[in-house]
């Protein structure tokens, strides 16, 4: 089965400067502490101008529209998330998005390859057996905000409307027993 990293595409006018009220702890969005956040959230944000709501926001945390929630709780029903009310104090514009919780599976390769300069990844590689069970997680020690989704997730998402999402495949590694 394919995998791809889907984000938010930059390129569309999209709210930033979420959160910036600090209505949410970042740091409780774990399965551990997010019972000690409120059920409903409301995230002050900017919106730009012909502004556009994607369905999936990467910053400053996960944050996914309805459509994507659903599928998500399709595949992986015990995904603990909280909901959220983006709001511009300015124009009034708002909408509604969920923040999951997912798995954050270390799956990095040792075939993954990494550029001279720093520890940045230059070709992503996972190991197919640690992301077998997932249809969509976020990959643990992985700077980049993102979150992994198997083909048929996506798939799922695309054919509900989804929109205002990079999605770019990702190779995989599969160890061999026996002589390749």
């Amino acid at each position: 089965m394919e995998y791809f990293l889907i984000e938010t595409d930059e390129r569309n006018p999209n709210p930033y400067l979420i959160n910036k009220n600090r209505a949410i702890d970042i740091r409780m969005l774990t399965r551990e502490k997010i019972d000690q956040l409120p059920r409903w959230n409301m995230l002050e944000m900017n919106f730009p101008e012909e502004g556009f709501f994607p369905d999936l926001l990467c910053d400053p945390c996960t944050l996914v529209s309805k459509t994507v929630m659903e599928v998500i709780r399709m595949y992986h029903p015990n995904v603990p998330y909280i909901g959220a009310k983006l709001w511009d104090r300015q124009s009034g514009a708002n909408a509604t998005y969920s923040i999951p919780i997912l798995d954050e599976v270390e799956c990095i390769s040792p075939e993954t390859i990494y550029k001279n300069i720093g520890n940045r990844i230059e070709k992503l590689v996972l190991d197919q057996d640690k992301i077998k069970p997932y249809a969509v997680f976020k990959i643990k020690g992985y700077k980049r905000k993102c979150i992994v989704g198997r083909m048929d997730f996506l798939e799922s998402v695309l054919k509900r409307g989804g929109r205002g999402m990079k999605v770019e495949m990702i190779e995989k590694y599969y160890k061999c027993e026996f002589e390749c």
